[in-house]
């Protein structure tokens, strides 16, 4: 039926060629008709070209292509599973790089307390997810890249379809077997060109992802230069009125009602029990958070309508456990003022006392303070952060419990660099040692999100029913109990020796120093080794690593070489069907294109098996020998 509507459709096209080209003008012809032969070539073979698709060609290619969307669907269906699966991997990996990083990182308190088998189980127990998500990852990719076996199942529907077309339909041998090339290596070609969509599907969802941050514009912006600044600040702070909830706990609020005045030049200290807000007042100060009402004034101007960079700049932050970053002291102390000269370095550190002990050390100011200050001990890491303050000359200090985790004596040091430094500044201390704080200007109780009590020692302690007065007094009744039960206290004995573990180099362990040094020697010892250690060798050693799972791997090594078998057999079965389409005995190409049909479905079902086989074993065998070796 489509015969005739073909030998129509093709005589009507050369008809309606031939008229346009006799319709162009003379200026056409002279410059894109080069002879008449190309004409007559057009008319004639183009078209005869065309109406054999139309009439015969479309019955293999509608026969075939819906084994090319089997081609094509396992792509969708791999690349999606492909992604989920990479991204709980990528999950898994950074669980286990948690417990590595804290395992290095606190290696000292791993030692201590005998964790060493503890952290290994740990680690060992979170890389168990990432081996059952590779193991899925290689049944996926098996079956994705078995299912390429699709391609001999097109072959062998055309050996079977191509014959009929031969024998009852007059096709022509050479165009059924240039059909079902076609189809095959096109199908192949695209399913290829569609495994790597999925790295555009990948970079498009993070571009989402990345993009959504980039673009978004926090109500708090570091970056936005507007805002007033203040030429001369004295220092003047007021919290009117302010309520405040942690945006992680919107209905426990910290404060209600909270009402605060710290003169200019002076010190103000916050006291309270655990969790009333005394660390939220610098962390509002600064700005981290805004309040939800009320507001923080400073110098009688609003902070939120302060350029926010030059706000912090004013500020000098020393917290209870301070960061030291894996580099110099000297450079450490830069953090505070990036175009500091050495003369303020040093000005800096004499001023919270630590220029002696810096002094004292081999590399003075060059020396490497390890991650995050492990060679240091508390009282010097605590110096180090007060010089960092001090270096920007701040207005306003905030002290966040600085002396708290520290013993006595290293307490005494910081207190007396602290008092120096906070001369003539506002200065806000967060205590919890309420002996620390006796001398300050101010003394105010936080409780309940407000503001109890405010005055100095002298004032406040006279108030035998008020709260600061029963806080002193319960911190001495806790020290007087300690001191009965004659638990060991922080005071050093005059006549013992005082052993700093800590200013020893060698104590320090894991430190990026060591690392970095430990890497340069093992390249080193690697590359004298290297013309020693044969490839051999190296083969042996990684199969050693892999003798539990020796099972996979013969059957993974097995089923990459019948992998390998396949294409150049499958070469000789397409090379030999060419021959089936040019017999002219019916029986005799009925009966080799069924065993022609049967070779290439029995080669479908033997690819995705041994390609399955292959993938899935070596992944077993990496993912253990990964978990193995880490």
């Amino acid at each position: 039926m489509l015969c005739p509507w073909a030998v129509s459709q093709a005589s009507r096209m050369r008809s309606t060629y031939l008229k346009a080209v006799l319709r162009h003008d003379v200026g056409y012809s002279d410059l894109n008709i080069t002879s008449t032969s190309e004409i007559i070539t057009s008319v004639s073979n183009d078209t005869l070209v065309i109406e054999d698709a139309l009439s015969n060609k479309w019955r293999l290619a509608l026969v075939g292509f819906p084994f090319v969307l089997l081609l094509v669907i396992p792509c969708f269906i791999y690349g999606r599973t492909l992604m989920g699966l990479a991204r709980r991997v990528g999950e898994e990996y950074n669980k286990a790089g948690t417990v590595a990083e804290q395992g290095i990182s606190f290696i000292r308190t791993v030692y201590a307390f005998v964790g060493e088998s503890k952290t290994m189980s740990d680690f060992s127990g979170a890389l168990e997810g990432s081996v059952r998500l590779g193991l899925k990852q290689g049944l996926a990719k098996g079956l994705a890249i078995g299912s390429n076996g699709v391609a001999f199942g097109i072959w062998a529907i055309m050996a079977y379809y191509g014959s009929r077309m031969v024998m009852y339909h007059g096709a022509k041998g050479g165009t059924v077997y240039a059909v079902g090339a076609g189809l095959a290596v096109g199908g192949l070609a695209f399913e290829a060109g569609l495994l790597n969509l999925k790295y555009f599907a990948e970079a498009i969802s993070a571009v989402d992802r990345i993009a959504e941050l980039i673009n978004r514009v926090p109500k708090i912006d570091t970056d936005n230069l507007e805002g007033k600044i203040i030429e001369k600040v004295s220092g003047e702070i007021e919290f009117k009125h302010v309520e405040f909830a942690y945006p992680s706990r919107p209905k426990n609020f910290i404060f209600r009602d909270f009402c605060l005045t710290i003169p200019a030049g002076k010190s103000v200290a916050l006291v309270g029990g655990s969790g009333s807000g005394k660390s939220t007042v610098i962390s509002l100060l600064q700005r981290y958070y805004d309040p939800l009402n009320g507001e923080i004034l400073l110098d009688g101007v609003p902070v939120a309508k302060l350029q926010l960079k030059w706000l912090r700049s004013q500020m000098g932050l020393v917290s209870q456990e301070p960061t030291l970053f894996a580099t110099t002291l000297k450079e450490n102390i830069l953090f505070g003022k990036e175009d500091a000269t050495m003369e303020e370095v040093v000005a800096a550190a004499k001023a919270s006392n630590a220029h002696n002990f810096i002094s004292q050390m081999p590399q003075g100011y060059d020396t490497q303070v390890g991650e995050r200050g492990i060679q240091m001990s508390g009282g010097q890491k605590q110096r180090i952060a007060i010089a960092r303050a001090i270096i920007k000359s701040p207005r306003i200090f905030l002290l966040d419990e600085a002396t708290s985790a520290l013993d006595l004596e290293s307490e005494r040091i910081v207190q007396e660099a602290l008092e120096k430094v906070a001369v003539g500044r506002t200065t806000i201390i967060v205590a919890h040692r309420l002996s620390t704080i006796q001398n300050a200007y101010v003394i105010a109780v936080v409780q309940n999100g407000q503001v109890m009590e405010t005055g100095s020692h002298q004032e406040l302690i006279r108030h035998e029913e008020g709260i600061y007065s029963s806080l002193v007094h319960l911190q001495q009744t806790e020290s007087e109990k300690t001191q009965d039960e004659g638990q060991v206290t922080t005071t050093r004995s005059p006549y013992s020796p005082k052993i700093d573990f800590t200013s020893d180099p060698t104590a320090s362990i894991f430190s990026s120093a060591d690392i970095a040094e430990s890497t340069q020697e093992s390249t080193e010892k690697g590359n004298t080794r290297e013309g020693q250690t044969s490839r051999t060798t190296l083969l042996q050693r990684l199969l050693a690593f892999s003798c539990p799972e020796w099972k996979q791997v013969a059957m993974a090594c097995v089923s990459a070489v019948l992998c390998g078998a396949i294409q150049p057999v499958f070469a000789f079965l397409m090379g030999s069907m060419i021959s089936v389409f040019f017999l002219t005995d019916h029986n005799e190409i009925k009966e080799k294109a069924r065993t022609y049909t049967l070779c290439f479905a029995g080669f479908f079902v033997f690819s995705l098996l041994i390609n399955t086989a292959q993938h899935y074993n070596f992944a077993y065998v990496g993912e253990y020998l990964t978990k193995r070796i880490c």
